[in-house]
This record gives C-alpha cells, structure tokens and sequence, in this order.
C-alpha cells in the first residue's frame, strides 16, 4: 500500500466511517487526518462521523463484540478496491454529492447492527431483573406463608384477642403464639394513623422488662399483620402490646401502649 498517497474527497468518506468506529489500520488512520487536516468540509465529516459513534457506543450498555467482528469488518474492506491516481470530476466540487461505497455502507451495517444487539442485550438485562424480582418476592410470599402455616399448625398454639388501650378506640386484634417454633403472627385493625416513618413495635412485658417481637406496618387504613418472634417463655411474660415507635425501632418503648393483651389470667 502507498503509505503517502494522497486521499481524494471521494475516498477520504470510505475510510472516515471506518475510522470514526476504529476499525481501520494505522495507516489508513493517518491517511484520514492527513487528508482532515487540509482539507475543513472533509475534517467536518470526520467529526460528524466520530460524534455519532461515541452517541450510539453511550447510548446502551458496553457489551464486548464478537472477537471476530472486526477481522470480518476489515476483510470486508480490504476487498474493497482503492484508486489512489487522479479523479476526474463530472460535475463541480460545489455541486457534488458525497459517494458511499461499499465499504462505507459495510461500516455503517457492522455499526447499526452492533446497536441493535447491544439494546437487544438490554432490553434482555432489564428482563432478567425483572424476572429476579419477581421470583424473589414469590420466594417471600411462599416462605411467608410456610411460616404462617408452621404456626397455625402447632399443637401449643396459643390465640389472643387484642384489646385497645382506650375503651373508645375501635382497634382489634389477634396474636397468634407458637413458643415451640419462637414464632407467631400478629393481626390488627383500624389501629391508629400514624406519622411517616414509624410503625407499631410489638413488646412481651414481664415486670420491668420489656422484650421485643417485631414491628407492624400498618396500611393507611390501619390494618396489617406481621410475623413476630415469640420467647421460648412465653407462659413466663405478663402481658403483650403495642406501641408507636420508629420505623427502625426502639430499644425500650417511648409512647403508651395502643393495643395489647394480657398472657397470664392473673396480669391486670
């Protein structure tokens, strides 16, 4: 190949497509700015050319290509004859439309098809995690309810009522108490609003301690239930209740008891 052969306009824009993808030689790079470098309507194609390669390659995710995509780009164009001599023109410069050779449509092919395959590719990732999503929140349900069977199943299962802390409250409730498995379940209705960012916390009291079982997210119409965490002494602790505390929980509780229920017959 004639290393300083001067490019015409003409094959200045069959090698500018493969350039602006990297997909051409050392020496067809330096043909190109050589030629960009005097020659402004040619440069201004060239940049075009880069910028619309690096707005597709930003546009999805970086996926590597086929390891043989390129050695197929560049065979395709190897093939691709050169005239290196003097063109004659038919019409003027001025008037002039830019040729595409095969070459360049090659380029231009290999780059929408790479495209296509990236978003493809995308559209596939958001799929999958779509997917992944899916499946974990049925594994939860399907966990959850294993658990809530567990519980219901129980030969020492314990059910109480809940009742509100103030008589003209309409709060209800159940607790379900399974001390064999250290685990239960908790109803409520129309429990009060709360402020955004706090739940009811679940407490067992026992004198002056108070253990906690979990936290309950109501919905806004106050209703909800939740999986609690029972002592192995249950039979042990007083009373259970709830009480309006942070969302991520309270060592000790900060309000009055909303709803609860004694344990033992004889806790007042």
């Amino acid at each position: 190949m004639a290393g300083h052969a001067t490019l015409s306009c003409e094959e200045f824009l069959d090698l500018a497509a493969v350039v602006a993808v990297d997909a051409a030689d050392p020496e067809d790079v330096q043909r190109v700015e050589d030629h960009a470098s005097t020659c402004p309507e040619c440069r201004a194609h060239l940049d075009e050319f880069r910028a619309v390669a690096a707005g597709l390659a930003a546009f999805v995710p970086q996926v590597e290509p086929p390891p043989d995509l390129r050695d197929r780009l560049l065979a395709s164009v190897a093939q691709e004859p050169r005239r290196l001599g003097v063109v004659q023109r038919i019409w003027p410069r001025a008037a002039r439309r830019p040729r595409f050779s095969a070459a360049w449509l090659v380029a231009a092919a290999s780059l929408v098809v790479a495209v296509a395959a990236l978003a493809w590719v995308a559209i596939l990732q958001v799929q999958i995690s779509d997917l992944r999503g899916s499946l974990m929140l049925a594994s939860e349900r399907a966990s959850r309810f294993d658990r809530v069977a567990s519980v219901l199943a129980s030969d020492k299962l314990a059910v109480k009522p809940l009742q509100p802390a103030q008589t003209a409250a309409a709060s209800t409730g159940y607790v379900f108490l399974d001390p064999a498995s250290e685990t239960g379940m908790l109803m409520c209705h129309d429990l009060p609003p709360l402020q955004q960012g706090h739940a009811y916390q679940v407490w067992f009291i026992r004198g002056n301690d108070r253990v906690s079982g979990g936290m309950l997210w109501p919905d806004l119409r106050g209703d909800g239930y939740t999986m609690i965490q029972v002592p192995a002494d249950v039979q042990s602790y007083d009373s259970i209740g709830l009480t309006d505390e942070p969302g991520s929980g309270s060592a000790w509780p900060t309000t009055p008891r909303v709803i609860g229920t004694p344990l033992k017959e004889s806790s007042q």
